[in-house]
């Protein structure tokens, strides 16, 4: 009985190639329509750190239009300002967390590659980062973000398709 009810529900999780078709150029439009209106939100999957070992997560994410962003993003890195400060104290684990404007935002899309690719800078308490996102036209996206004195980190994650 146990095996006819996974059968079953295997056989109903299968999709046929014209559905598998159907779903990727649904995908395919809304990640090009989120682009194209330069406002959308890319959750992030994956965290990878310069100096530390990669790391799934599951919550952060980046909110963008052209003028302003919101983000939420794990930081792991170090600061490279020197500081009469012990090496421990030097170390940072924290957050990048920006709510405001961004200053020179540009969008590029490359047909040939199905792909675009963001870039802004944001600021918030002083320290300036630089925003590099490359959107597939699958939804994956990866994210570089490259504070001013700090280690630079890199992000993987998809964009988030409003139905």
């Amino acid at each position: 009985m146990m095996l006819m009810a996974a059968l079953l529900v295997a056989a109903c999780a299968t999709l046929t190639p014209e559905q598998k078709a159907a779903r990727e150029a649904a995908i395919k439009e809304g990640v090009k329509s989120a682009v194209a209106s330069q406002k959308f939100k890319i959750n992030v999957t994956s965290v990878i750190p310069m100096r530390a070992a990669n790391r799934s997560v599951s919550g952060p994410f980046i909110k963008l239009d052209s003028t302003t962003v919101e983000c939420y993003l794990p930081y792991a890195g170090r600061d490279d300002i020197p500081h009469m400060k012990t090496p421990g104290e030097v170390r940072m684990t924290s957050k990048i967390e920006i709510r405001g404007e961004v200053r020179d935002y540009v969008m590029g899309i490359d047909p040939a590659d199905e792909r675009a690719v963001v870039s802004f800078t944001a600021s918030d308490l002083g320290v300036d980062y630089k925003f590099t996102i490359t959107i597939e036209n699958t939804g994956s996206a990866k994210i570089h973000v490259d504070p001013d004195k700090r280690d630079y980190i890199d992000y993987e994650g998809y964009v988030v398709i409003k139905k």
